[in-house]
């Protein structure tokens, strides 16, 4: 999955890039905040639940949207199952609020599946680096603009916060 995938989705919701390239992650203007975009494919999480899927930020990745995100970029953090064709975001404090090298960051594939149909669903589960409660949030592309629009004002990643955003959705 490369960014202009997802970025596509954005083109006509007063989008500039300021860096385009296929480089991951990407910088990128929308609605004049600055955010950086890092994108992974979902994948099996090769655990126990074979419902458990995930994607894997490395620490070169964390480096660099931790560097970004200082210069003032939002991060944000995209994963893509292929199978059903939507895209998951989790919370940027994820990447920022452990020292882990490398981050697993996790969904459910039926979660994915069913966000095909509804447009928009959600994984409520707590993380165990930083020992707190997140939401991941799994969309269709055409919602992504949506997720952008509140994510630097409304930390929708925190479950009441969520349930607010998806009633107006």
């Amino acid at each position: 999955m490369d960014t202009s995938s997802l970025l596509n989705y954005l083109k006509n919701k007063k989008f500039q890039l300021i860096i385009e390239t296929s480089t991951n992650p990407c910088k990128f203007t929308y609605k004049g905040s600055k955010y950086s975009l890092c994108i992974k494919n979902i994948g099996f999480a090769y655990r126990t639940n074979l419902d458990e899927y995930r994607v894997q930020i490395g620490e070169k990745m964390r480096i660099k949207l931790k560097e970004y995100h200082v210069n003032g970029y939002w991060a944000l953090i995209f994963g893509y199952h292929k199978e059903s064709g939507t895209f998951t975001a989790w919370d940027n404090k994820l990447l920022f609020s452990s020292r882990a090298k490398n981050r697993s960051l996790y969904t459910r594939a039926s979660i994915c599946s069913r966000a095909n149909e509804t447009g928009l669903e959600h994984y409520r589960y707590t993380d165990n680096l930083i020992k707190d409660e997140t939401v991941a949030i799994t969309l269709v592309g055409e919602n992504i603009y949506k997720y952008i629009d509140c994510i630097k004002n409304l930390n929708i990643h925190q479950y009441k916060s969520f349930i607010a955003f998806s009633r107006n959705l």
